[in-house]
């Protein structure tokens, strides 16, 4: 297990419709798993001293050993809520790292880096765009919790950012549609 400096919380988003999947899209099958599992088991790698797990009020995903299953009732309205859900049911963490449950490949050491980054830390993406996962201090929760909407963190004033970019860019793909799925079950 993958030990981190500080006491940090993961935050696994997963209370989106899935709409442009036709729904189901985090239950559905990628060889042998269920999706959203893919990323609480990279998760479930690193000692993080809570693990939560945001969902929708009908959702029918239950948490897993070590997870605290917390119901976004505003998930209808998009990430920033759930952002924000999430962070607020953190106790007693120093930092959090912010994952989504339909990126399948992030790795357990992805997350430690980003963790390890000393600061509000984001997933660099192509062209040098932060995204998620990303990690955020203390300091930066009462900006989380004030999230609504489609409002992500990337829209937070939060100074100075690390970017970090993972080892292999697969590692940040995420799975929208039914043929996204399709064509990562198929890739080796």
């Amino acid at each position: 297990m993958r030990r981190l400096e500080k006491k940090t919380a993961a935050v696994l988003l997963a209370a989106g419709r899935g709409e442009r999947f036709g729904g189901g899209k985090l239950t559905a099958d990628l060889r042998g798993r269920r999706l959203w599992e893919w990323a609480a088991e990279a998760a479930e790698a690193i000692d993080f001293a809570e693990r939560i797990l945001v969902v929708a009020p009908e959702s029918a995903l239950r948490a897993r050993p070590g997870w605290m299953k917390v119901e976004n009732s505003d998930a209808a309205t998009g990430m920033g809520s759930s952002i924000a859900t999430g962070v607020a049911a953190v106790s007693a963490c120093k930092q959090v790292v912010i994952m989504l449950a339909d990126m399948p490949f992030v790795t357990p050491d992805h997350l430690a880096r980003l963790a390890g980054a000393g600061g509000p830390a984001f997933s660099s993406y192509e062209g040098g765009m932060p995204g998620c996962p990303a990690a955020f201090p203390r300091s930066a929760f009462a900006q989380l919790r004030g999230l609504k909407g489609e409002r992500g963190a990337r829209s937070l004033e939060l100074g100075e950012i690390s970017l970090i970019s993972p080892s292999d860019g697969r590692e940040l793909a995420d799975i929208d549609t039914v043929r996204d799925l399709e064509k990562l079950a198929s890739d080796t």
